[in-house]
């Protein structure tokens, strides 16, 4: 079989747009569709980068990696496998199973998440109570599922399988990072992954900023060290979210073999010139400490402008323009057709935290107007 070790192999997918369309230099990558893939012997041994760009290209990276990164991906997807892992290293941690055809009947007695379980993009992910009608949160995921299973396939979005486990108060967080040739964790950004008014936009906003790196920077690894002491894998990217609860940071969802989806992990390289692919590449992590040296008061955002909520996409088109006029200062702009994804642009910002927060009051339907107009 081929084999390559001079570059990170970024594999592709039509499936979610925004990776590649913002990547940094590509001196430091080969891209590989699915397709392109499939079609090869390419196999990826142990001291050899790979990233993917979506969950659709998890399947087959699996199949053409080491036993040592397969394994770790399969205990990271299986959501139930995941959970088990997070009860070793958090020994109060509790979940449970259950199929789509029970929800109507769930019951529960705490505020608890419940979510697919696999997922993407946030689809289905809900925060359910005692007085929760279920009957009716039933029928709104699997609508939900349904609608978004045209863009994403069943092996990335089950429409079966569920999970509900313990909600977690406090903020949330996200880091992109990697296991390098030693197993070492290696960050190469953080963000504080505020909530929106609406939670249909639940991947609206992700900022990062020094305060963000030094809240979360040092419970980050903490955690990616342990974790690993269960996986054992090398050369293993991997996007990460958090809840911070008190003191202590407890993971509710990780994403092997990527950092963060559509265009989210290339932030920090249009904002503080940071290739994580390039450092991903080298080996080494990022030196925080005198990146952040003169950006102390800067907090680099990256906003989703979703597709409106309740208005068709063949009959409304987003007024673009009227959206940018919000933002305090745009640093990239990417535009997708809006019929083909959940999201019509991305864009990387500097922002203030008074605007930030008005932002994540918006409502995309605000921003769709008629095709006749």
């Amino acid at each position: 079989m081929q084999t390559h070790n001079h570059k990170v192999y970024l594999i592709t997918s039509n499936a979610e747009s925004g990776t590649i369309e913002t990547l940094p230099s590509r001196d430091h990558t080969i891209l590989i569709s699915n397709e392109e893939l499939t079609g090869t012997d390419l196999y990826f041994k142990v001291d050899q980068k790979v990233c993917i760009t979506s969950e659709t290209s998890i399947d087959i990276i699996s199949s053409r990696i080491d036993v040592n990164r397969a394994n770790a991906i399969q205990k990271l997807k299986d959501k139930f496998e995941f959970r088990e892992i997070l009860s070793k290293i958090y020994k109060n941690y509790h979940y449970t199973r259950l199929k789509a055809e029970d929800i109507q009947n769930l019951r529960v007695s705490e505020k608890m998440i419940i979510k697919p379980s696999k997922g993407c993009f946030g689809t289905a992910v809900r925060v359910i109570e005692p007085y929760t009608d279920f009957k009716k949160l039933s029928i709104d995921l699997i609508n939900e599922l349904s609608k978004n299973s045209t863009v994403f396939s069943e092996s990335v979005l089950s429409k079966d399988e569920f999970i509900t486990e313990q909600f977690i108060e406090g903020e949330e967080y996200a880091v992109d990072m990697f296991y390098n040739a030693k197993g070492e964790p290696c960050i190469v950004n953080i963000y504080h992954h505020p909530m929106p008014n609406n939670k249909a936009y639940l991947h609206m906003i992700y900022y990062s900023s020094k305060e963000v790196f030094d809240t979360i920077y040092d419970k980050a690894k903490t955690f990616f060290i342990e974790l690993n002491k269960i996986l054992e894998v090398k050369n293993f990217a991997m996007h990460s979210e958090f809840k911070l609860n008190q003191q202590d940071i407890v993971p509710i969802e990780i994403n092997a073999m990527r950092f963060g989806g559509m265009g989210l992990g290339n932030l920090i390289y249009h904002t503080l010139n940071i290739n994580p692919y390039a450092y991903y590449l080298n080996d080494v992590e990022p030196d925080w400490q005198n990146i952040w040296k003169g950006n102390e008061n800067n907090i680099f955002t990256f906003f989703i402008a979703y597709n409106s909520k309740n208005k068709s996409v063949t009959k409304y088109k987003p007024n673009r323009e009227k959206l940018k006029q919000q933002f305090t200062q745009i640093l990239l702009e990417h535009d997708f057709d809006h019929k083909k994804q959940l999201a019509f642009s991305i864009y990387c910002l500097r922002e203030t935290e008074e605007n930030i927060t008005k932002l994540l009051a918006i409502e995309f339907d605000d921003f769709f107007e008629s095709n006749n107009i």
